[in-house]
């Protein structure tokens, strides 16, 4: 079994070759395209097995290059301390410690979804990446009108109906008129392209319908929240436990602590599409005006018996987390009951 690593640019690609006994034999500098890297992988003689680290253009190597070889492992990056901490650090030798790293079998896998699911993740990607743009759009229009000594507090500076009352207190104080219609322009063509997003997520989502049906019983989860959610769940079979769970989405505990002391405090890694979701819907329940269900209950009743608003907000997220990573996986509509037992 011959082991190959890959460091993949937009241009070229530098590969690695190590025999079954760990040797070197051979590297090379080849462009990245699909012609040169089949050619590359098809003339090494024998079994042989890829190894390339994840990024943008990991998925389309992998995709070429799967019909010709044994396996393609595409890994963590920030798994791979003998890269990102060499002292060598550049191109062939990067090649070189994935061909390394694979021979030894200690690189840490990505996770590969099926393609309808990878078509629903890019989807969700793009509408929460409109979804910012828009939110970045709309605070450059409010600094503007600030800076010009206009107060414009709530949505009413954003709506077409009321723009001739901040043109004029614009022109009033001296303002620059064009920069001002240059700035509802490009918010009105964020939120356009926002609405089109969310087009194209219903048309991906269309697949997973019973999925979504599901997960939209959940209080706090609407369209976006049950799109990301299985998007990046999947069938709920993914995770095999809720603190893998908890950690993939963000939400779980960060520990440094040694022979009894330490701190504690909230994850700052994980999947920050996931997180939001779930911080949404959670936000969402702890608004509600009517105790409706057994999670705004919750929510209520920790709240007057002391827990801290922000750490009983992530108790919550986890909470939900874990039903609808149950419902992904047994096609359950959510259930009051339920969330009482396990209270």
């Amino acid at each position: 079994m011959k082991h190959i690593g890959l460091d993949v640019h937009s241009a070229t690609t530098h590969a690695s070759i190590l025999s079954d006994r760990g040797r070197k034999i051979g590297n090379a500098v080849i462009p990245t395209r699909k012609a040169d890297l089949v050619a590359f992988v098809t003339n090494i003689p024998g079994p042989k097995q890829v190894a390339l680290e994840e990024s943008q253009l990991a998925d389309f190597v992998t995709r070429i290059l799967i019909p010709h070889v044994t396996t393609v492992i595409r890994c963590l990056p920030q798994h791979n301390r003998l890269i990102s901490k060499s002292e060598q650090k550049y191109d062939d030798a990067d090649a070189d410690h994935i061909a390394e790293l694979l021979y030894l079998d200690k690189l840490k896998a990505v996770h590969h979804a099926s393609w309808e699911y990878r078509q629903l993740r890019e989807g969700v990607r793009a509408y929460w990446t409109a979804s910012r743009d828009l939110a970045r759009a709309k605070s450059r229009l409010k600094a503007f009108c600030l800076f010009n000594g206009v107060h414009c507090v709530g949505e009413k500076v954003y709506s077409r109906k009321y723009r001739g009352g901040v043109y004029k207190e614009i022109d009033n104080q001296s303002g620059n008129i064009e920069l001002l219609k240059q700035l509802y322009a490009n918010m009105d063509s964020c939120r356009e392209a926002k609405t089109a997003h969310v087009k194209i997520l219903r048309e991906l989502s269309r697949v997973f319908q019973k999925d979504m049906v599901c997960l939209k019983s959940h209080p706090g989860i609407g369209f976006i929240g049950a799109s990301t959610l299985v998007a990046y769940l999947e069938n709920g079979w993914r995770l095999k436990n809720k603190r893998k769970l908890w950690q993939y989405c963000g939400i779980g505990i960060r520990r440094h602590e040694s022979a009894g002391t330490g701190r504690r405090g909230a994850s700052r890694k994980g999947n920050r599409y996931l997180k939001n979701a779930l911080m949404t819907a959670t936000a969402s329940i702890a608004a509600r005006r009517n105790a409706d269900n057994a999670l705004t209950r919750i929510w209520r009743e920790k709240v007057q018996d002391g827990v801290p608003p922000k750490r009983m907000k992530r108790n919550l997220a986890r909470k939900l987390a874990v039903l609808a990573h149950r419902s992904l996986r047994f096609k359950e509509e959510y259930d009051d009951a339920r969330v009482m037992t396990t209270h």
